[in-house]
């Protein structure tokens, strides 16, 4: 090979070695901003809006965001209508990876965060400087040894801090948010319970 053609090769060779180092340095992405905020949101399986029943007393507000004030009693028995929700994660839970994970680029040791619950499994998650919605995280093993139902290459560690809110309408025809704590029935369609099936 001449000189020439030697020294036209490095000139071709040494800017992409440059780049692709250049590119193995740069900083992942940061993961969300928190709190991360979804709205119409509503996190588990079988979740629907619509008439759902106060299972015990709980305070209406005038608002999910900081400032609120309570304006309404919800009392047992009472029927109401669930509007909308507002799903809050102002600490995910952290994930850690056991197994390698190939889909995920994931080694031993490497984080994962999952913030919204959406059902069957699925979340929103970030992992290796990615935010991945609605993503299949039945690999996750919960804190309880609950959860997985594949392969199991990953483990909570630790629980975040979440919260849910709804807006809804009581029967005397106010409109305000409640966060959710268990206190409503008739908020699973696939609960079968006979007293829904009469709303």
């Amino acid at each position: 090979m001449t000189n020439s053609k030697l020294l036209v090769l490095l000139f071709l060779i040494i800017p992409a070695t440059n780049v692709a180092q250049e590119a193995a340095k740069s900083p992942k992405p940061n993961p969300p901003v928190l709190p991360v905020i979804d709205y119409d949101a509503c996190p588990f399986e079988g979740c629907h809006f619509g008439k759902w029943i106060v299972a015990r007393t709980s305070t209406v507000f005038t608002t999910w965001k900081e400032g609120r004030k309570p304006f309404a009693t919800l009392t047992k028995g009472e029927v109401v209508t669930g509007l909308t929700g507002v799903h809050i994660t102002y600490e995910p839970d952290r994930v850690r990876v056991l197994q390698s994970i190939p889909d995920l680029k994931l080694q031993p040791g490497d984080i994962i965060l999952r913030y919204m619950y959406r059902g069957e499994g699925f979340a929103d998650i970030w992992a290796n400087g990615q935010f991945m919605r609605n993503y299949d995280s039945t690999f996750i093993v919960e804190k309880d040894k609950s959860g997985c139902l594949r392969d199991c290459p990953a483990q909570v560690i630790s629980e975040g801090r979440k919260d849910w809110w709804v807006r809804l309408k009581t029967a005397t025809g106010k409109i305000g948010w409640a966060r959710v704590k268990d206190q409503f029935n008739c908020m699973d369609s696939f609960g079968g319970d006979p007293e829904c099936d009469s709303l």
